[in-house]
């Protein structure tokens, strides 16, 4: 048996963040929204990954971006390789926003 562990990630996420979006009705509520977020910054560059909890197995990839908050896409090879390779190890589906 050969036990692989996170040492050999390429990167690790900067933060990771679990939220829970609520839309209500009149106090009824008519759609949830329960995800984990994963944050990754290298050189200047940032990605952000999306898995809702509902369909823990599929995790959404968006960027690269300059940087958090914007959506000004840059080339960043190394940041989207190190990422890619992340998530890949985690989430049978990883799908490209």
């Amino acid at each position: 048996m050969v036990w692989i562990n996170d040492d050999i990630d390429l990167i690790n996420p900067t933060s990771i963040e679990h939220h829970v979006d609520e839309i209500r009705s009149d106090n009824v509520l008519e759609q949830l929204y329960n995800f984990i977020d994963y944050h990754f910054e290298r050189n200047g560059s940032y990605m952000m990954a999306r898995t809702y909890l509902h369909s823990i197995e599929d995790v959404i990839v968006h960027g690269p971006f300059d940087e958090r908050g914007s959506e000004r896409p840059v080339s960043a090879p190394e940041l989207e390789n190190a990422v890619m390779a992340y998530l890949s190890r985690r989430f049978p589906k990883v799908t490209r926003w």
